[in-house]
């Protein structure tokens, strides 16, 4: 599946959300890899804040047990 990303912050959600569900470390490596790489070319204020939106979404979907 090939997807088109509108704007480097879809684009950098998706490579961080495919790092953390990729099926092999090789694949988690070379999607984080690919995160960095977008990343750098953002300001750092709108790169932390994809990262806190996938990491609010990666928890919902996967949420810790309650104690």
């Amino acid at each position: 599946m090939t997807r088109e990303f509108k704007t480097p912050a879809q684009a950098l959600a998706a490579a961080l959300v495919l790092a953390v569900t990729a099926p092999t470390a090789a694949a988690s490596a070379d999607c984080a890899g690919m995160a960095e790489s977008i990343a750098a070319g953002m300001d750092s204020v709108d790169v932390q804040d994809v990262r806190d939106v996938v990491d609010i979404c990666l928890s919902m979907l996967n949420p810790e047990p309650e104690q």
